[in-house]
């Protein structure tokens, strides 16, 4: 008869190692010793239930019931939450579960069970039974011996033991020097990273702290619902209960991340979340830097910001950013660190994340701190939302950053007091001004502004709001009259060009300008049409110009007879042609509706969409006019070789749509398969693929087994061996695989390389082509007159030049220049943009990250999110000048 129902506690059920079977007793046994020690050890009060320690623990509620009751043995993670849920001590508890992990491996040589981690393989189908070799199922583990048989043999097959683990100590002391090697060479780079990491860090520091070091006030955020804890769901106010600050006197920021290597760090905006959060993965790589074992650190800090996580899961977006913002580091090797728990992320910046992205990288940085041995978070909460998306994150520690005490702002006014001796004064005149004070981004903003001035903008009343923007005001126009580099002679002109910065970045959601990376968002949709037609236009004139010049100066020594006019007439038809065709294809997408010229499928609809594909009518009128009008004989020799020269520059062209020939070249390696985009479906690309290269080959032996038949028609055979020699380099040639290089020491660093890359291509390309082909004709007719050959290598070596140079960075460098002009014809950016950006640096306007710039704070950047009329009065007080379209 069942027994009564009556009242069953809701905490976690105390295990009994007797009832247990024996491959799990040393499991069982431990988490009797857990509730035993530490959750009988609280008071009654307290004691949580199975849904509240599974919550504190951030673990599910069945794998809290299970571990307890010793269905489930549990790994160490989840095992050490709860530890640190019932109040005891992580490092006091890890050996103990080490040492069932011992007792359990011990009861598995003796036959007892299963190997540590089969409790998580797949349970077996109802209905199947384990089977021996013969078929007939296992008893279970708990059924009494068998009287009828012989015992089972418990250690079977010891030769084949013996000779498995032979085989296994010879593998090993043969890859034992390359283990060696490649361990070492993972600790070397482990160490570098470090290095960049305190590097960077402490530049951030040095920055933030160059008059005076506030000391930072903490308030560690607790709820109520650990006094509520045992009360399971009679008490739904204490669980919905804000958070509430409790002050501390830990003034390290390293400290409080000791506690639980999980903190999030919480301030409103100019409190130093980026400071301290900086501070922290400073700390975090010296220690790994000099307390790693045999002198490599075991761990690598990162710094990261996470305003460009658009999504993607947390891993792929790690790897990019570690690889983008440091050198010497390859994908790989983050995901390897990864799965080796060995990274430990510093992310700043979460309420910078796009909105509709923040619910998905919230759910990432959770599954992301199961994998990371310690992970810091900074968000800023001056707006309910982002409050409620920090507390998401469900932290084992909270501490928000306090505003300065009144002595510390005496203390920093102190230190500089007869610079700031007007400041103190206005402090003393209005205590409504302690608020405004009370940030160290605005002490360092009002350092500056009122060194050595009169700080009349603080008397003047407002709202804090008001006074602020009057600060920031008084800020930039400081900066402008600062004696060096000089005052600024056009405050206007350099207003309008930061206001235009600012509100670009703000609308991109970015706070870093590279500007080598200027692309087509940072103009208009009618502005971008330039940019797209300009690059493969000029390549489409020197394909064409080329061949006219080659047959000019062929006519001119005699090697060549046919019309110089009637060549000119044809290029400057199909150049007209082409510029019509790119302008139609460029139209017909942007009114599709693509962004940045993609249309729906994915593919990048840029000017690469073929000049030779013109519309028919054109085409036919452009034949009509060359025929009937110019008198153009189309079968001349001059017009074959110009139209056979443009054939293979435009299949070159159309080649070059499957890769990202207008991206910057900033490193290149040469490889057997590169990679290509996918713009079509993987059956009809192989298809098009395919037809582009058999296109490429017949023009490439057209091209030139026409111009060696009509300089050098002895012997026959050398034009189609001139073509396959061309052949075969290009093909070598076109393996390399070109990309960024994120991490670049100087301004518009990534345009110069490009440039480099562009030349080197160019020149190696006309050096191998012309060499080559003399050489071979000149084998092939020892006693031919080079004249000749030196025509044909002329040719075929500057029209490969010209496609190698513009295919490896020549379209992207023309795109860029196109973009600056349009920019600095707007008004936008002055022409000579570096130089001006160093000019801002100088004047404090704007800080430098190796090739980047962005604003000293993020608040400067939306008080210059205004329109430059709004702005000038308040900035430079007096009559506004218009402001007007200049050149620096």
């Amino acid at each position: 008869m069942a027994a009564s129902a009556g009242f069953r506690p809701r905490g976690p059920q105390r295990p009994d190692p007797a009832a247990a079977p024996p491959e799990i007793r040393p499991w069982v046994t431990l988490m009797r010793r857990v509730h035993d020690e530490l959750y009988e050890g609280l008071d009654p009060a307290e004691r949580p239930t199975v849904t509240a320690l599974a919550e504190a623990a951030h673990c599910s509620r069945s794998y809290v019931s299970e571990s307890f009751s010793g269905k489930r043995p549990p790994s160490l993670s989840p095992f050490l939450s709860m530890v640190t849920a019932l109040g005891g001590d992580p490092a006091e508890w890890e050996p103990r579960w080490h040492r069932a992990v011992a007792e359990r491996e011990s009861a598995v040589e003796a036959g007892a069970g299963p190997a540590v981690g089969e409790e998580e393989s797949l349970p077996p189908l109802p209905g199947v039974e384990d089977a021996d070799a013969d078929g007939s199922p296992e008893p279970a583990a708990d059924a009494p011996p068998s009287a009828a048989g012989p015992a089972p043999d418990i250690r079977r097959y010891p030769v084949r033991r013996l000779l498995r683990n032979a085989v296994a100590w010879v593998v090993m002391a043969f890859t034992w020097p390359a283990r060696t090697r490649r361990d070492r060479q993972a600790g070397r780079l482990r160490r570098k990273l470090v290095k960049q990491v305190r590097n960077r860090t402490a530049d951030e520091l040095a920055r933030a702290e160059a008059h005076h070091y506030l000391q930072p006030r903490f308030a560690v955020l607790t709820t109520r619902r650990e006094e509520y804890a045992g009360r399971g769901r009679r008490d739904r106010r204490a669980r919905r209960s804000e958070p509430v600050p409790v002050a501390t006197r830990v003034t390290s920021i390293r400290a409080l991340y000791e506690e639980t290597d999980d903190l999030v760090v919480l301030g409103k905006p100019g409190m130093g979340k980026t400071t301290q959060l900086a501070r922290l993965a400073h700390r975090l790589a010296v220690e790994e830097l000099d307390g790693g074992a045999d002198g490599e650190p075991l761990r690598v800090p990162v710094y990261l910001r996470l305003d460009t996580y658009r999504g993607e899961p947390l891993e792929e977006w790690l790897a990019e950013a570690i690889v983008r913002q440091y050198s010497d580091v390859s994908r790989l090797l983050v995901r390897t660190w990864l799965s080796e728990h060995r990274l430990l992320p510093v992310l700043d910046g979460l309420d910078e994340v796009p909105e509709g992205d923040r619910s998905k990288c919230v759910a990432e940085l959770r599954r992301l701190r199961r994998a990371c041995p310690g992970m810091a978070v900074g968000c800023r909460t001056d707006e309910a939302d982002l409050r409620r998306l920090a507390f998401a994150l469900r932290s084992r520690h909270y501490v928000e950053i306090q505003p300065p005490g009144r002595q510390d702002v005496q203390d920093f006014l102190a230190a500089d007091r007869e610079a700031l001796a007007d400041v103190h004064a206005a402090l003393e005149e209005d205590a409504d001004l302690w608020p405004l004070l009370q940030s160290p981004m605005m002490l360092g903003f009002i350092r500056v502004t009122y060194r050595n001035r009169p700080a009349t903008d603080l008397r003047r009343p407002g709202s804090l709001a008001e006074r602020r923007g009057r600060i920031f005001d008084a800020y930039v126009g400081e900066c402008l009259r600062r004696e060096r580099p000089r005052p600024d002679g056009a405050p206007e002109r350099t207003l309008t060009w930061l206001t235009w910065l600012a509100r670009t970045l703000t609308e991109r959601g970015e706070h870093v300008l590279y500007l080598d990376r200027l692309d087509l968002g940072w103009l208009s949709r009618t502005e971008q049409m330039l940019p797209r037609i300009v690059p493969n236009l000029a390549m489409s004139v020197c394909a064409l110009g080329l061949p006219v010049l080659w047959v000019a100066a062929a006519v001119r020594a005699g090697v060549v007879h046919t019309s110089v006019s009637g060549a000119a007439a044809l290029a400057a038809t199909m150049a007209v042609t082409c510029a019509v065709t790119a302008y139609k294809s460029e139209k017909r997408a942007m009114e599709a509706g693509g962004d940045d010229g993609e249309d729906g499928g994915g593919r990048r609809r840029g000017a690469l969409v073929g000049p030779v594909a013109a519309t028919g009518p054109l085409m036919v009128l452009m034949v009509y006019w060359l025929v009937y009008v110019a008198h153009v004989d189309l079968l001349a020799p001059g017009a074959v070789v110009v139209a056979l020269a443009y054939m293979w520059v435009a299949a070159t062209q159309m080649e070059a749509s499957f890769t990202d020939v207008f991206d910057p070249v900033e490193q290149m390696r040469w490889t057997w398969r590169r990679s290509e985009r996918m713009i079509y479906s993987k059956a009809k690309f192989h298809i098009v693929r395919g037809a582009l290269s058999l296109f490429m080959w017949i023009a490439i032996e057209f091209l030139l087994g026409y111009v060696v038949h009509l300089l050098c028609p002895e012997p026959s055979w050398i034009g189609p061996a001139a073509a396959a020699l061309l052949g075969l380099v290009y093909i070598v040639g076109n393996q390399f695989e070109p990309s960024l290089q994120d991490r670049r020491p100087r301004p518009n660093e990534g345009v110069r390389r490009t440039v480099r890359f562009s030349l080197v291509h160019g020149f190696a390309g006309l050096a191998v082509g012309a060499l080559g082909l003399i050489v071979l004709i000149g084998l092939a007719v020892p006693g031919h007159d080079l004249r000749r050959a030196g025509f044909v290598a002329a040719l075929l070596g500057l029209l490969f030049a010209v496609v190698r140079g513009f295919r490896f960075g020549g379209l992207a460098v023309l795109r860029h220049w196109t973009i600056r002009a349009i920019l600095a014809y707007r008004g936008h950016t002055p022409y000579r943009y570096r130089r001006f950006l160093h000019t801002a640096e100088e004047r404090v306007l704007l800080f430098r990250t190796d090739s980047g710039f962005f604003f000293p704070h993020r608040l400067l950047q939306l008080h210059l999110d205004t329109q430059v009329e709004r702005l000038l009065p308040r900035v430079t007080p007096g009559p506004a000048v218009p402001a007007a379209r200049g050149r620096t």
